[in-house]
């Protein structure tokens, strides 16, 4: 039996070694052309653009007024927190609170009472990021399309 495993063992070897050398002969000579041999790099010069004045005035009284160069209005980190915490378009005041508060409390900073999360809100919907109204007493928050933008 250890004589039949090690025949097999030889045949392996050897029809290994002729597909090698098949390989071989067949490639031989046969080098294919590497791609940067077959590119040639042009130098190309780069030119600042200049700024014109009209860009610079307009960038400037935006930065005066808080607001950035892209349109969004700069938000305070707590600001940016309850925005982001509508995961639905309308939202009442309790439901705002416990999913801001949760994150809150898991980074270890104290949960936002009522009167601060209000006066967070109110910021908000003088930025213009939402809106209210008031359903059977209730205010309910709504995220305009502005607060939409900003999360994404």
């Amino acid at each position: 039996m250890e004589n039949q495993n090690e025949d097999e063992a030889r045949d392996d070897k050897a029809q290994a070694e002729k597909l090698k050398n098949y390989i071989d002969d067949i490639t031989h000579g046969k080098k294919a052309p590497v791609a940067k041999d077959l590119v040639q790099l042009k130098h190309v010069e780069v030119k600042k653009q200049e700024v014109g004045k009209e860009t610079k005035n307009l960038a400037k009284s935006l930065k005066e007024k808080g607001i950035s160069p892209d349109g969004s209005e700069k938000l305070t980190s707590e600001e940016i927190s309850v925005l982001e915490a509508f995961e639905k378009k309308r939202l009442f005041l309790p439901r705002i609170a416990i999913v801001v508060n949760q994150s809150r409390v898991i980074m270890g900073n104290e949960g936002f009472k009522k009167a601060e999360l209000e006066a967070i809100l109110d910021q908000l919907i003088l930025k213009g990021f939402v809106e209210t109204q008031v359903v059977n007493d209730n205010t309910v928050y709504i995220i305009t399309e502005k607060g939409q933008e900003r999360i994404q």
